[in-house]
């Protein structure tokens, strides 16, 4: 008598367990994923007269533009001229903000761009805008534009709340 073949069984694969432990391993590597916070370009405070290499180093100019409110002003509805019905905003009525670069110091926009525009080297002279406690978006916006209107190619911000 001859030996029958075996018959061989087809077997199917579930993959519903590989793919579910896919999106689990997924979801736990997005989850414990720690971001590397960009920040720019970095000014180091290493000494440069020790170590290897001990030649002279020359002061980079730097402009630091402080903003500091002299007069918050009153904060009221924002009126559409069009209708002079208020569209649900507020804005600041007679904010006074000043703007100190050093020891001097400039109580307008145009006033300190005149002084911007006085910097010798505006590709290699760092600008850091570093508001101060109160200060809002629109008063950093009005400096960065005066900054980019002068051509400055290395700006940062900075946002220390010491000296309150």
């Amino acid at each position: 008598m001859a030996k029958q073949p075996k018959q061989i069984e087809k077997v199917k694969g579930d993959m519903t367990p590989m793919i579910d432990t896919t999106f689990l391993l997924l979801i736990f590597f997005i989850l414990t994923l720690k971001f590397k916070i960009l920040e720019g370009r970095l000014d180091a405070a290493l000494p440069k007269d020790m170590g290897t290499n001990t030649s002279k180093v020359e002061e980079i100019e730097k402009v630091d533009v402080l903003l500091w409110v002299s007069d918050p002003g009153q904060l009221v509805d924002d009126v559409n001229p069009a209708n002079n019905k208020a569209n649900g905003l507020k804005v600041y009525q007679n904010r006074m903000v000043r703007y100190e670069v050093g020891t001097q110091v400039f109580r307008n926009i145009p006033d300190l761009e005149r002084f911007l525009a006085t910097v010798a080297d505006k590709d290699e002279t760092p600008v850091t805008i570093d508001p101060k406690k109160d200060i809002i978006n629109l008063d950093v916006m009005l400096v960065l534009d005066a900054v980019i209107r002068q051509k400055f190619k290395k700006v940062s911000f900075s946002g220390t709340q010491e000296n309150e």
